[in-house]
Formats: C-alpha cells, structure tokens, sequence
C-alpha cells in the first residue's frame, strides 16, 4: 500500500478522521498519508479506545476508518456502537478479508464503504474524498 499520486486536497484541513487499526506500523502509515494530504488525524490502535474517545465527543469527527479484525471489538461492532451515537458519520471498514455475510451485515448497520487493504492508499483518499462531500 504505497501512494502513487497523492496531492493536498483544498479545504480538508477542516476534516477530522478517526483511524483505528491495530497494527501500529499500517496505522502510522495511514495517519502519514492522510496527514500529507490535509486532514486532522487521530489515530488509535485499540478499538475501544476509539469507542470511549468517540462516544466523549461524537462531533469531533468527520469520518472513521476502522480495521475489521481487532481484539476485543471488531470493526463492524465498532462501527455499529459509533453509529447508534451518531448515523450521519460516515465510517470505511478498511480490512484484508470479510466474508458475505460480514459484509452484509457491515451494510446493514450503515458502514460506508469496504475498502482492502491492499488497496493503494489513492483508492482510500478517493472514497475519503467523496464521503465528506456527500
């Protein structure tokens, strides 16, 4: 996952992203990359973490990307939790594999997107990009 070509986007320092991954070095990678661009990155390795700071102050943020597969709370239960508190955000699952029936149910509670992580970081920015204009 290596950017090919990324430019600042105009206006997106006033855009706030919630991040959460559990592998500290795609994590950092993340946050670099959508730093580099211009939004305001918080990023956290632990999902109820990123619970606890999102339910203290739900209007923080534009946006969540969430890793499906974390210890404790996956992805989608994170999502489901930070959308009972607040439906409009919209929220990426930015994972390596969800089954159907994952999928399915990641749609049904209201997450925006399913993006691999395999996926260059264009495609993240992309839907990033068009989330926040929507």
């Amino acid at each position: 996952m290596t950017p090919t070509s990324i430019s600042p986007e105009t206006g997106a320092a006033s855009a706030s992203i919630l991040v959460v991954d559990d592998e500290e070095f795609l994590l950092a990678l993340v946050r670099e990359i959508l730093e580099e661009v211009g939004y305001k990155v918080t990023a956290l390795a632990s999902s109820v973490a990123a619970f606890h700071l999102f339910s203290a102050a739900p209007s923080k943020f534009d946006l969540v990307v969430a890793d499906e597969k974390m210890p404790v709370l996956s992805g989608i239960d994170l999502s489901e939790q930070i959308l009972e508190i607040r439906p409009d955000v919209p929220v990426i699952l930015h994972t390596d594999y969800l089954d159907q029936a994952s999928a399915r149910r990641a749609r049904a509670i209201g997450v925006r997107a399913i993006i691999g992580k395999s996926s260059n970081m264009n495609q993240l920015i992309t839907y990033i990009r068009r989330l926040l204009q929507s």
